[in-house]
């Protein structure tokens, strides 16, 4: 960045280069990065406003944390910018937390030009397996969890047990030295654990026993740290002043509430009163943060507790990306976010699935623009047209299945029963495939019917589904008589009799061709990472499998760089997975047998 001023004001003058962030913290790290005194970009645009700040031809106006700014702002300065002949370059991550107010606009840029460059070299991390697991990360890829996994860096547990290893792990890590920080995803969580290590403190004999009351119900006194949430340039220390997010060691607790305090991690030991009123309301212990927090932070080793479906995409980046030794996330499996009387004994949550839904959870603000896109995008996509298609079948496809299930013996009063069930959907989801991979289910399903008795039966559809899955997995399909499916993985629906519901059916198989089709195209042309995953020489035969894997991740919302993600939990997706994981193999060995199989040295260049 000083490289980038220096350079600037050779030919633009001295003055020239003009320093913003949304935070007054951001605003801080980006004049020293610069050598420049900065301002955060609410103050510049009221200043602005009052026609005391504006700018002028030559300027450059660098706007750092550029994801943090609200699309309003970015509009105002950008536009007076380009009225006063100046050039604004933003600057930022675009995969980490973005504005409290209306956001999205620096995301939207850098996905919609071609030109935004992009630094690939990450610098701040010991260990190389990270540098590229952060990127991963940054991505959304869910593949990076195994590699967190392998590392030993995911705790699983209950949210108890969670709490207090990352407690202990903080904790030694600062006895030992390091420094360190402890993040968590909700203020009460943060609060609590604040209270703990204020308590383990004051035991310790490193904080005095009577405090002042703060902000988040915690007290505070002598040897705590604390963190104000609010900018306030009254309060002036030196050349700064209070601001949102500075740290700071108490040195002294009064009796009328105020704080004597020092800025933590400072060489100066020059300290400044908090008045009680602002006390009270705009300071927090600073044990342990959010995620909002510690974005931008730089410490040796990061603990992140993981504890509710709330969590996004980018808050697990932000807090397992501020560690340069180590970062570790731990994760509650315990359903403690729920509800006693929601809690379900048949959900399973695992670190893994728990993590793969954060992945798949994007929580930064859209655009309009991107709102529009994204909006377009989904109701097009082969996840919702499949939904679509699977919904109107099984309405389209009852009449079929409660004749022929009456047909077979089930008396009528049982069959309606049956009808009302939640089994009755999956048992005919399960015969659709079945009957599209090409097995007779007018014959069988009378058979599998008249093979036992059925009385008193709990759960009747699940029963007939389980003796329908054994009685097909020992006898092979006939392929002549199989529907088929439907780009690879939707099974088609056959026996429809009502002429609205077959041309609704044909309509959306139509829309999901076309849609596949153009997927595998724009992969085929911009090369997909995982696209390079596929040893197949063939053009053909690497066409026709990129296909079947294209169907496969935008039906499931797969967005790893391998080609099929990590083996699913999920039953259904579990199916498909294996469909296109077959195809892979099969397209593999063809093209090993025809010779035209690659072969790549270590360093990835084609041998044959």
């Amino acid at each position: 960045m000083s490289a980038l001023r220096r350079a600037w004001e050779k030919n633009h003058g001295a003055g020239s280069v003009v320093g913003l962030a949304p935070s007054a913290a951001a605003a801080d790290v980006l004049a020293q990065d610069l050598g420049i005194s900065t301002e955060n970009t609410a103050k510049w645009l009221h200043e602005h406003r009052r026609g005391t700040w504006n700018l002028t031809a030559g300027q450059l106006v660098i706007i750092d944390e550029a994801s943090l700014a609200g699309t309003l702002a970015l509009d105002t300065i950008t536009a007076h910018a380009a009225d006063a002949g100046a050039k604004v370059l933003l600057v930022g991550d675009w995969a980490q937390l973005a504005a409290v107010d209306a956001g999205g606009a620096f995301g939207m840029l850098v996905r919609d030009r071609g030109d935004a460059p992009e630094l690939l070299d990450v610098r701040r991390f010991r260990n190389d397996w990270e540098k590229h697991a952060s990127l991963q990360l940054r991505l959304g890829d869910t593949d990076v969890i195994d590699t967190y996994l392998k590392h030993d860096r995911v705790t699983p547990g209950t949210y108890e047990d969670i709490l207090d290893a990352a407690y202990q792990a903080w904790v030694s890590d600062q006895a030992a030295g390091k420094t360190s920080v402890l993040i968590a995803e909700t203020l009460d969580t943060v609060s609590e654990l604040n209270t703990r290590a204020r308590t383990d403190r004051i035991l310790a004999g490193d904080v005095a026993l009577d405090g002042v009351k703060l902000h988040d119900g915690n007290e505070a006194s002598r040897g705590d740290l604390v963190i104000t949430r609010r900018n306030d340039r009254r309060l002036s220390l030196g050349r700064g002043w209070v601001k949102n997010g500075d740290r700071w060691h108490v040195t002294h607790a009064h009796d009328d509430g105020s704080l004597t305090v020092r800025r933590a991690h400072s060489r100066w030991r020059t300290t400044i009163i908090l008045p009680a009123a602002y006390v009270a309301d705009q300071v927090d212990l600073g044990y342990a943060i959010t995620a909002h927090r510690a974005q931008g932070s730089t410490v040796d080793t990061a603990h992140a507790i993981v504890h509710s479906p709330e969590v996004t995409r980018e808050s697990l980046y932000v807090a397992m990306t501020r560690g340069r030794e180590s970062n570790r996330v731990y994760v509650a499996t315990d359903q403690h976010h729920l509800e006693e009387h929601q809690h379900r004994d048949d959900l399973e949550l695992s670190a893994r699935s728990i993590l793969y839904g954060i992945l798949q959870h994007v929580g930064a603000e859209q655009s309009a623009h991107d709102t529009i896109t994204a909006e377009q995008d989904m109701w097009g996509s082969l996840a919702q047209l499949a939904a679509e298609y699977e919904t109107i079948a099984t309405e389209a496809q009852q009449s079929r299945w409660v004749t022929l299930l009456e047909t077979a013996g089930l008396g009528t009063a049982v069959v309606d029963d049956l009808v009302e069930t939640d089994s009755f959907g999956i048992l005919t989801t399960e015969l659709r495939r079945l009957e599209a991979e090409g097995h007779n289910i007018d014959d069988l399903l009378p058979r599998v019917i008249r093979a036992g008795n059925l009385e008193d039966v709990e759960d009747l559809g699940s029963l007939l589904r389980f003796r329908i899955q054994k009685v097909t997995a020992t006898y092979p399909a006939s392929s002549r008589q199989a529907p088929g499916l439907i780009i690879g993985l939707v099974p088609r629906a056959t026996g429809i009799t009502d002429p609205a519901m077959r041309q609704a059916l044909e309509e959306r198989e139509q829309l999901m061709q076309a849609r596949l089709n153009i997927l595998t195209q724009a992969v085929l042309e911009h090369a997909e990472p995982w696209v390079t995953a596929l040893d197949i020489a063939d053009p053909a035969v690497r066409q026709s499998t990129v296909r079947a894997v294209v169907a496969y991740r935008d039906r499931w919302g797969i967005t790893s760089t391998s080609p099929l993600g990590p083996v699913p939990a999920d039953d259904a997706q579990r199916i498909d997975y294996q469909r296109a994981r077959t195809r892979i193999r099969e397209s593999e060995h063809t093209d090993q047998t025809s010779g035209a199989a690659t072969i790549r040295d270590q360093s990835g260049r084609t041998l044959r």
